[in-house]
């Protein structure tokens, strides 16, 4: 593998792998890294986990790699440091000397979930981040460049859309709505962010959005000490001050279905997925972003991110029917 600094365009991964720089995500700074803590893990013993997906599923993470069970998929890790790290959450912000919101813009490998219920937030937030991360950004202010910003950012101004706000716009009569409601800025410190909130690396975007829609609240899955289950189309709006739609999978044709998920890559779409006959499983009933289809033969296969692992995960749009429940979108700009 190169050192760290080299500009080539590809790097070796622990399992041989060529993994492409550009398509990965991040600099080629960033994967050294990466894969340095890899091998450093797998130095230690730590190398390899497997993670229940959803379904039949099954991820094990070996080194910087993630290979699933349904189809014996391969998806590089695209993270910016390892799942497993051997240290707490809270260990893990101590030793953060560095900060900054985001590496040029927000990407959905930045969000792990942690103690949270927040997995409705957390897809609705990669979804946006996958289609329109610009969304996202201009979100954040009293920061420099937020296009651009890599320094420390020790605190923000965050605003968001109050819901109850919304729902008492949509009760007036239409000719007294006028434009909607505006947003809120709240301020979210660094120092405040403590072991609950999600994040998979340096990069505390996601963090700084949790701490914003608490103090926000205005929606029954906001709580003062957190979350509990909700529902992404209530995320997205908060976000972008647009409204998104809640679907139910039982009342959408096959055919529908397909040609929604087809447009994931240029609008924010997320899918819930129940498995009843996998009741044990941790990631039951949890909401994933859909980042992208690739059609083969009828239909294809379907990309999510899966939050609680930080990472993509590939299944054949032919299973996910069997498990899916619900769906959210939000129509295109």
């Amino acid at each position: 593998m190169s050192s760290s600094g080299d500009q080539t365009s590809t790097r070796q991964g622990l399992s041989g792998q060529v993994l492409n720089v550009e398509d990965s995500g991040y600099s080629a700074e960033e994967l050294d890294e990466a894969f340095r803590q890899a091998r450093q893990n797998q130095n230690t013993g730590s190398s390899q986990r497997s993670t229940r997906l959803s379904g039949q599923t099954t991820a094990q993470t070996c080194g910087d790699m993630i290979v699933l069970g349904l189809g014996l998929t391969v998806i590089p890790l695209g993270s910016a440091s390892p799942i497993d790290s051997g240290m707490s959450a809270t260990e893990q912000i101590v030793k953060r000397d560095d900060h900054p919101l985001w590496l040029l813009q927000p990407k959905p490998v930045d969000i792990l979930a942690d103690k949270f219920k927040d997995d409705w937030l957390l897809a609705a937030a990669a979804a946006l981040a996958n289609t329109y991360p610009e969304k996202i950004q201009v979100l954040f202010s009293n920061v420099t460049d937020t296009k651009s910003e890599t320094d420390n950012v020790d605190e923000t101004m965050v605003k968001v859309w109050n819901n109850e706000e919304w729902q008492k716009w949509n009760n007036l009569p239409d000719d007294q709505k006028g434009g909607g409601p505006s947003s809120k800025e709240h301020k979210v410190v660094y120092s405040n962010i403590t072991a609950d909130y999600s994040g998979a690396n340096q990069y505390w975007w996601i963090a700084a959005l949790e701490n914003a829609f608490i103090q926000e609240g205005g929606y029954d899955g906001i709580t003062s000490n957190g979350f509990v289950k909700g529902d992404p189309h209530i995320a997205l709006k908060m976000m972008t001050g647009l409204s998104a739609k809640l679907y139910n999978a039982n009342n959408t044709q096959k055919n529908d279905l397909w040609y929604e998920l087809r447009k994931s890559a240029r609008r924010p779409t997320c899918v819930k997925i129940q498995w009843p006959e996998d009741a044990d499983n941790d990631n039951e009933n949890l909401w994933n972003a859909v980042l992208r289809v690739e059609p083969k033969g009828e239909y294809g296969t379907v990309y999510m991110f899966n939050s609680k692992i930080a990472s993509e995960a590939a299944i054949e749009f032919e299973d996910l029917v069997e498990g899916i429940k619900y769906y959210v979108h939000q129509e295109e700009p």
